[in-house]
């Protein structure tokens, strides 16, 4: 009998730190068994201060190991963000695994924001379909997360200050896309073409196209849902619907621009404002379909947890096992 592991994802921002504890049981996964492998044992949110200074991201991080009822075995996953941190899709040659990291290095030297020989990068060869016959014949589809030395150390230090030494760390982008992903193998239908995704962090957007046989696209801009205009908050959200609109609209035609691909099919939303029903309006606003990301429907649980809130935080602890 295959022993029952413990995760924790951890999704933190400037202003606010989500976690979720989750218990993977071998034992129920696979066969003809419809009780998920995976169950939510807890999930806590800690709000306010500033987490960009380190002593207060270790008291917060701190406080969400007690709320979760953390424990020194639990495998942590989180997630690294900011302008030290890259993402990229490439088309590679099949060469032996050992020899991997070492082309992939030559090749990011083409296209990394900051300096490469100082910075860990990490990798995964993404699924393709059994019938794909352009990576049969060009070789595999491979997807690069690169991080600073220095922002790693940092991001060690202060989740270990806190009791939570990471497993595993990814960066945003690809944290984002993984999300969507993983709620896709559920059985919900897999979108056709390219998808947008939309994380809503406290003041910061992460805006990510991805689709299974398209390239690989990230950004971010300023953006928060929580802010006031006076006393008239409905006019401020109204105005930044607007933004999030022709964010989402320029990064689109940037996107199909560049790389010729007409077919964006939808926007999937995640982030703790994820839910907020404003987001509706950029169905009209953009002509695009909008829901949010249901990686939160993938495990057990007691009560149904708030939408989107939780979702990156349930991907991150899965990438782990």
């Amino acid at each position: 009998m295959a022993k029952k592991q413990i995760f924790i994802g951890v999704d933190m921002d400037s202003v606010s730190v989500r976690g979720v504890r989750l218990a993977f049981d071998p034992d129920k996964s696979g066969g003809n068994s419809t009780q998920s492998a995976w169950e939510l044992l807890s999930a806590a949110e800690v709000n306010g201060g500033n987490f960009l200074d380190d002593a207060q991201a270790v008291s917060a991080l701190k406080n969400l190991r007690e709320n979760l009822k953390g424990r020194p075995s639990d495998k942590v996953s989180v997630c690294l963000s900011g302008k030290q941190t890259y993402a990229v899709r490439m088309d590679v040659r099949k060469i032996p695994e050992e020899e991997m990291a070492g082309m992939l290095r030559l090749e990011l030297r083409k296209s990394m924001p900051f300096e490469l020989s100082a910075a860990t990068i990490d990798y995964q060869i993404l699924p393709t379909e059994s019938n794909d016959n352009v990576y049969a014949n060009a070789g595999v589809s491979v997807m690069v997360s690169a991080a600073a030395d220095s922002y790693l150390e940092r991001q060690a230090a202060i989740y270990g200050k806190a009791g939570l030494p990471p497993y595993h760390a990814d960066v945003l982008p690809v944290s984002v896309a993984n999300a969507f992903w993983a709620a896709c193998g559920d059985g919900a239908a897999e979108p056709e073409g390219a998808v947008l995704l939309l994380h809503l962090g406290a003041d910061v957007c992460t805006l990510v196209i991805d689709g299974r046989n398209a390239p690989f696209f990230s950004r971010a801009f300023s953006f928060n849902m929580s802010k006031t205009a006076g006393d008239d908050k409905t006019a401020d959200i109204s105005s930044s619907i607007n933004i999030l609109a022709d964010e989402v609209t320029k990064s689109a035609a940037y996107y199909k621009n560049t790389n010729r691909i007409n077919g964006i099919s939808s926007i999937s939303i995640s982030g703790a404002y994820a839910s907020h029903p404003a987001l509706d309006e950029l169905t009209n606003k953009t002509g695009y379909s909008v829901r949010v990301v249901q990686t939160a429907s993938l495990v057990r649980a007691e009560k149904p947890l708030e939408p989107g809130k939780y979702d990156l935080a349930i991907a991150l602890a899965m990438q782990a096992a």
